[in-house]
């Protein structure tokens, strides 16, 4: 079984061997399993420093330990000592207790390692796009669980017939949960929406789910401040917040559509957007998310945060 460096057109299985698999029960704890998962990897003759690369993934995962799905696990790191990129896989269908970086402690069934050069910085983001693709398959992971061998789980994966992506894009990078306004709500509940969960601007979306504007805390205060006022250096006339106080007399009535920015005016990517444009569009609208649509449809956003942790840490 030929392994290979990923490049173009490059089946998902070919990365990795049945040796590089881990299926059943097992007693060891989550550490332990980390570093057996390293072995495989040393073992196969990709890796030169095994105690090496366990040290950087045990320090690495206490703030980059990504959840792909519930119960599904992924442990990377960039190690000098590679020599082209190694995964190593767990299937534990009991589970496995594993730490995330709040302390919480989840539950894992199948844990996934990633280990890449300094030289192939974009080798985790397409290879853990394409495990993303695979593990979202209907019924896969359900099958997969049920798979005692590992010559049989490498089969599985193989037959499945994933390739990594040719690049990364918006769409594989994009947060799917967030939070957003309806078209009809008012000023009032834009409000509570920017207190209650501390973000700075909420995309509003009609009864389809498509996206009509965004508005944000900064347009809140200018809508609140009459632009004269801007021009003034002397406000002590003006006593109690006064075009405040007009503005919040108003706040249930006001649709917030009427203080949002048009969706045109916004910075949006479609989902097959390179992750390169991605950062391009960032800087030259000067914006800290962009929103991902397919057509006028949001299916995501993605902000300067999202882009440094999964790209710029891969």
């Amino acid at each position: 079984m030929k392994q290979q460096t990923p490049t173009n057109n490059i089946p998902l299985s070919s990365l990795f061997s049945p040796d590089e698999i881990i299926c059943g029960s097992t007693d060891l704890d989550e550490e332990e399993m980390l570093h057996t998962l390293i072995e495989r990897i040393g073992n196969s003759g990709k890796l030169s420093d095994i105690e090496q690369a366990f040290s950087i993934i045990i320090q690495r995962k206490c703030c980059s330990l990504t959840f792909l799905l519930p119960k599904v696990a992924v442990f990377h790191a960039r190690i000098p000592s590679m020599k082209s990129l190694g995964i190593a896989l767990a299937v534990i269908p009991s589970g496995i207790e594993c730490c995330w970086t709040t302390g919480e402690t989840k539950t894992i069934k199948l844990v996934v390692l990633i280990l890449t050069s300094h030289e192939e910085p974009g080798g985790y983001m397409r290879t853990i796009t394409a495990i993303s693709r695979i593990c979202q398959r209907k019924g896969f992971l359900t099958n997969l669980y049920k798979t005692a061998e590992p010559e049989k789980i490498w089969d599985y994966f193989d037959q499945a017939d994933v390739q990594l992506p040719e690049f990364v894009t918006a769409g594989d990078i994009m947060r799917t949960t967030f939070h957003s306004l309806r078209d009809t709500d008012s000023l009032s509940e834009a409000i509570d929406a920017f207190c209650r969960y501390g973000i700075s601007e909420l995309p509003i979306l009609d009864i389809d789910g498509d996206l009509v504007g965004v508005v944000s805390e900064d347009e809140l205060i200018r809508i609140c401040l009459p632009e004269y006022i801007t021009w003034m250096e002397d406000l002590s006339a003006i006593l109690d917040f006064q075009p405040f106080a007009e503005i919040l007399l108003r706040e249930k009535d006001m649709p917030v559509v009427e203080i949002s920015i048009l969706a045109d005016r916004y910075a949006t990517v479609e989902e097959t957007t390179p992750a390169i444009q991605v950062a391009k569009v960032m800087m030259r609208r000067d914006v800290q998310r962009v929103l991902v649509v397919r057509e006028n449809r949001l299916l995501g956003i993605i902000t300067i945060q999202d882009f440094i942790n999964k790209v710029m840490r891969a």
